[in-house]
């Protein structure tokens, strides 16, 4: 399938390029001796120019840039213990050679389903990415992040820093959200979503800007500096905003603030997840209510709690993991994270990334996996992890295009590879094992 999609690109690429040093050279040859209707065209030239190269840029297959070489051997399932792995069907997302999907697999691998990520389709013109030169150009210079499957077939995801979207079972647009969300989608118990989301930089306060910090700086990078927590009910409608750069600088953060803004100054806090806090949670740490919000903050190497209504923050620890992702709530109240860490940073852990759990109350961190060298795993950037019912961990190495399962005791149990290309892994930014009987969809197909 790769190697049929490969001479499909060269093809499209020669057409494409021969095309364009056709009219090329025509508009040359009109130009210089003046040929009717130059002066009629001539006005019109440059643009059509530009035309065919924007053409040009989206029918080559362009290899998007965070992809990373391959690490693992194989395509596919590659290992599956069925006697220790938990039984059910993986939804996983990420960008592939055949483009940015979301696929729903059996535990051998196998695709029970496929939702296309399509951000052209969703948004023809989408007047809320701001600056527009953050709007991906091409069928896969885009990825997506977070995503939650309905037991229906649909699915909600983000487009990273780019929007939101629900789509039925077969691909249809049922709503999306037109702001710049990204990273996490959590479920809340009445069918609502916590999302982070990005501010447009020009509707940012002066107040919480730091020093040294103009919105012309903030164009010229990325234009992404403020994150918000969003929430969304089931119909897509957001009924609540939270900023979280406000709550650091309310809470006296701002010492912190500072710190971080010398490395990550057009975005300083990074949050990419959410969860809501549970009773046993809550129970663990003075002033903390459940349905509080525990949020991570990558650039400050920050958990924190902030009130659910007011966005006050009442709990935060630094440390000891680093550039983190993906804190989850276990039901005995403490938190598990996905700590990225440094592939050649050793404190006195293996190094590269790891799972660390942190009870709240004591402070005291463990790491859970791995416990050796052999079992390391490494993802410079994003990364995820589930608990599953019965006490396995399913985790994502997204850089490395790799889903594994292990048990308690860290013992292999199944394991997903996902090359891009040749030399290529894919990107899977997530993954997540529902149980056999979760979807109540009888037939899959679509016309």
């Amino acid at each position: 399938m790769v190697t049929w999609l490969k001479s499909l690109d060269i093809a499209k690429a020669v057409f494409m390029i021969t095309l364009g040093i056709i009219i090329f050279l025509m508009g040359t040859l009109f130009a210089r001796n003046e040929i009717y209707p130059y002066s009629i065209l001539a006005d019109h030239y440059e643009a059509a120019i530009e035309t065919v190269k924007s053409i040009i840029k989206q029918t080559i297959q362009i290899r998007p840039r965070l992809l990373e070489e391959i690490q693992y051997p194989g395509d596919g399932v590659t290992y599956y213990d069925q006697a220790l792995a938990f039984k059910g069907l993986t939804l996983v997302q990420g960008v592939y050679y055949e483009g940015v999907e979301l696929r729903l697999l059996e535990m051998n691998g196998k695709v029970v389903h496929r939702w296309r990520a399509d951000f052209h389709k969703t948004w023809p013109n989408p007047n809320h990415v701001f600056p527009t030169k953050n709007i991906p150009v091409g069928p896969v210079n885009f990825h997506t992040q977070g995503m939650w499957a309905l037991p229906d077939g649909s699915v909600i995801f983000n487009f990273a820093e780019l929007g939101t979207v629900k789509l039925d079972k077969c691909g249809n647009a049922k709503w999306t959200i037109d702001r710049m969300t990204h990273h996490s989608l959590t479920p809340t118990a009445d069918g609502s979503f916590w999302i982070p989301v990005k501010r447009d930089v020009r509707k940012v306060a002066d107040s919480i800007l730091l020093p040294n910090i103009s919105r012309e700086e903030l164009l010229k990078s990325n234009g992404w500096y403020e994150d918000l927590l969003i929430l969304v009910n089931a119909e897509g409608k957001i009924k609540k905003e939270i900023s979280v750069l406000q709550a650091l600088f309310d809470g006296g953060y701002e010492d912190e603030l500072f710190d971080v803004a010398i490395f990550a100054n057009t975005d300083p806090t990074h949050v990419n997840d959410i969860e809501v806090v549970t009773p046993a949670l809550a129970n663990k740490i003075n002033n903390v209510n459940s349905g509080d919000l525990l949020i991570s903050i990558r650039e400050m190497h920050m958990l924190a709690i902030l009130d659910q209504h007011t966005g006050e923050i009442k709990w935060h620890q630094v440390g000891p993991w680093i550039r983190q992702h993906d804190p989850d709530i276990t039901i005995q109240g403490t938190i598990e994270v996905f700590n990225n860490g440094q592939k050649n940073l050793n404190l006195n852990r293996v190094p590269g990334s790891n799972i660390i759990t942190l009870d709240p109350t004591t402070g005291e961190n463990t790491i859970v996996y791995p416990r050796t060298e052999q079992s390391s795993f490494y993802s410079e950037i994003m990364g995820t992890h589930q608990l599953l019912p019965n006490n396995n961990r399913l985790i994502t190495e997204s850089m490395a295009g790799r889903v594994f399962e292990i048990t308690p005791n860290g013992k292999l149990v199944w394991e997903l590879v996902a090359p891009y290309d040749d030399t290529h892994a894919a990107m899977i930014d997530s993954a997540i094992r529902y149980e056999q009987d979760y979807f109540v969809v009888q037939d899959w197909t679509c016309t």
